[in-house]
């Protein structure tokens, strides 16, 4: 290498050592132009962390009903399976026979009991009678009375008497009780659903339940995965959308089984079932057995700010982010992250909403340092400009001169 050869390498790496040394120097009075080229608004939004599930409608109650032989037979089905029922529609009925046969057996019972109880008063005041009038006897030379004793057999006949009419008595308010129960079955004779919906089975050989109704009402079912379940707890907010749909409706997770929906295997993952009830109405049509997606909520912060993550830079001294003035600086501002759902940062201090950050840093980058951006008029679109006052131009084209000289 001749000697001018190496001047020139010599003057070259003179040359770049300069400018990194200026370039990093802090206190350095060189006026550098930085070329912003993505930057971003700060939005005030919800933040959400959702994870994507499957599920499928389904009735939101199985309601079941019993045939009981202590009430009565059978009479007979009201309704027939398929049929559409509501609160009070008759199901099946039990048979009055019984019923009204039981009870005049019990109205005889009660009859003859207050015939016995009426005799034994009826004695009691015959004795009563016997009494006094063997106390009025006189006795002889002021002597006790001779009937003394006959007068004492009579008070105790009495007195067992009266323990009889107690026992006579007590009978007969159990037969009352009995009475008035049959007077309940036989209003209770035909059994009402209590719900609306659907009859989704019947049992003609009376086995139970002899009949199940399904509510019109739904709420959606799935199974969740052994890492799933991890994360999901009760109650959570969760939107669900039929498949193919964009539309949407608020439900929440009502129970969540902790017992695999099959026997547990080593070899196999075990999966568990869950339940979601809808908050309203769905807006879609809605039937039994249809698809839908779920988005269950994990995390959840509402009406924040929030930036890209990638605007936001950490550093010894803490997080921050560089925003793009009015004044064509640009201004580092630490600020106070809060939670980050995916690529998008909750900001709790430190920007406004509709503040302008840059998306990129460069390591030379400072605050203070003046910034450009690229003339793209092919993004300029004419209602912009005439959605502007004439004093707005004129601020902005007299700052784009002054920034520019």
């Amino acid at each position: 290498m001749t000697w001018k050869a190496r001047l020139l390498v010599g003057a070259v790496v003179l040359f770049l050592a300069c400018n990194i040394i200026l370039l990093f120097l802090k206190n350095d009075k060189i006026n550098r132009t930085y070329h912003a080229e993505e930057w971003t608004a700060v939005k005030k939004q919800d933040l959400l962390e959702t994870m994507p599930a499957k599920g499928v409608l389904a009735p939101k109650e199985e309601q079941h009903f019993y045939y009981e032989n202590s009430i009565g037979a059978f009479n007979g089905f009201l309704v027939e399976k398929g049929d559409e029922v509501q609160p009070g529609t008759g199901l099946f009925e039990y048979s009055p026979e019984d019923i009204m046969l039981s009870k005049e057996k019990f109205q005889i019972e009660k009859e003859k009991l207050e015939r016995e109880l009426i005799s034994i008063e009826s004695h009691i005041g015959d004795l009563e009678n016997m009494q006094r009038s063997l106390a009025l006897i006189p006795s002889e030379d002021d002597g006790p009375n001779p009937d003394t004793y006959l007068i004492q057999t009579i008070v105790r006949d009495i007195a067992e008497m009266e323990l009889q009419i107690s026992r006579i008595e007590s009978e007969i308010r159990k037969y009352d009780d009995l009475i008035g129960a049959t007077d309940k079955s036989l209003s209770n004779l035909i059994v009402e659903s209590e719900i609306t919906g659907t009859v989704k089975n019947i049992k003609h050989d009376l086995t139970n339940p002899i009949i199940t109704i399904i509510s019109n009402e739904q709420k959606v079912k799935g199974v969740f995965s052994e890492q799933e379940i991890s994360k999901v707890e009760e109650g959570m907010k969760v939107f669900i959308i039929p498949e193919g749909s964009n539309h949407k409706t608020d439900g929440s997770i009502e129970k969540i089984s902790y017992y695999p929906t099959s026997k547990p295997n080593v070899e196999t993952e075990s999966r568990y079932e869950f339940s979601i009830v809808m908050n309203e109405l769905p807006e879609f049509k809605s039937f039994h057995g249809k698809h839908v997606d779920i988005r269950i909520v994990l995390n959840e912060v509402i009406g924040t700010l929030t930036v890209p993550d990638k605007a936001v830079k950490k550093s010894k001294k803490g997080t921050y982010t560089y925003a793009i003035q009015q004044n064509g600086l640009l201004e580092r501002k630490s600020i106070k992250a809060g939670t980050k759902i995916n690529q998008t940062q909750e900001v709790k201090e430190g920007v406004e909403n509709g503040e302008f950050v840059l998306l990129e840093r460069p390591p030379f980058l400072k605050s203070g340092f003046p910034f450009i951006t690229s003339y793209e008029p092919k993004k300029l679109k004419k209602k912009d400009l005439t959605g502007l006052r004439k004093k707005e131009m004129l601020k902005y084209i007299t700052r784009g001169f002054l920034s520019r000289y």
